[in-house]
This record gives C-alpha cells, structure tokens and sequence, in this order.
C-alpha cells in the first residue's frame, strides 16, 4: 500500500523513530537521485557507493527543515555537495574530473552507445553552472522551484538559466557533426 504521506511528514516520522517512513521515502528518490548522481560521478561504482552515503545520511541528518523549503531541494543539495566535493577531491588525487563513462541507455530505451557518448561529451563541455542546471532538470527531473530552492534562485532565473543550458547543449551537439 502506498504511503500518501508528503516527504515532509515522513521525515518527521523518521526523526521520531517510525523507520518504515524510511521505506516509503527512499522509492520515490531512488530512481532520480541514482541518475543524477550516476550523471555527476560517471563512475558507476563510486556513484553507487555515494548514491547509499547519501541516503544513509538522510536517516542520521537532523539540518533538513520543512519550514526553508521542500525535501526533495534538501536531498538534491545533499546530493549535489558530495558530488562536488568527491569530484574536487578526486582532482586533488590526480585523478581529473569525473567523466561520464559509456554504458547508459538513451531515454528511448533502445542503446546506441554513439549518440550516448556524443551527449555525455556535449554534457562535459557546458560550464559546471550549466552542467548542473540541466541535470538537475532532465536527470533529477526536479521542478522549476526545487531548482530555485536548490540553487538559492528565483524560479524565473531558473528557467533563463535552463533556455542558456539548452541553447549551449545543443551548440555543443552542432560540435559532433550531426543531430541526435
């Protein structure tokens, strides 16, 4: 049976000690949390392991208040920090920035590893502000206003910024040649 309860409920739930709030909550972020963070690590293990910290941390973490916005802007913040400091510290370690690897399918459904790695290229090449935007958009799938809570914008500079992301993306498409 499903949980009709807002993610906001449930959370005050888990603060109380009903760990089967943790159950409802974690299927209704898995899916767009996993991609995103799949999408800012590239490496498939690591963002594995990150994607289990960072729901892990949801059950310890007491910062998240309902009355400075919605969770899911929380959880993506959450999500978006350890991403960008495992990135910085993988830099550090000489490793580079995390790239996005081949292996994922297009939305279509049907694999074309071609196009996936003309798209993760074009990706790569946006600045990070673009970069992040648009993932947040189309990977997380998040609202205008989960953006603009997220990123500490308003809704209309979001939308400004995810047209300037788009137009850059598909520039950075026109690069390889020819259209997806």
């Amino acid at each position: 049976m499903k949980d009709a309860r807002t993610d906001e409920a449930l959370i005050a739930a888990l603060r109380a000690g009903d760990v089967g709030a943790f159950d409802q909550l974690y299927p209704r972020y898995e899916r767009r949390l996993y991609g995103y963070v799949r999408r800012m690590m590239g490496d498939a293990s690591l963002a594995d392991d990150l994607f289990q910290d960072i729901f892990l941390s949801v059950l310890k973490d007491r910062t998240f208040d309902p009355a400075r916005g919605r969770f899911s802007a929380w959880l993506f913040r959450v999500a978006r920090n350890r991403c960008l400091m495992e990135r910085r510290a993988a830099a550090r370690r000489g490793g580079g920035d995390a790239q996005l690897d081949e292996g994922t399918a297009a939305r279509s459904g049907t694999p074309d590893p071609e196009r996936d790695h003309r798209v993760r290229a074009a990706i790569d090449r946006l600045d990070e502000g673009q970069r992040q935007i648009l993932l947040l958009k189309q990977v997380a799938e998040l609202t205008y206003r989960e953006i603009g809570e997220l990123l500490e914008i308003k809704e209309g500079t979001v939308k400004s910024r995810l047209h300037a992301a788009m137009k850059a993306f598909r520039r950075q498409l026109d690069v390889s040649g020819e259209p997806i």
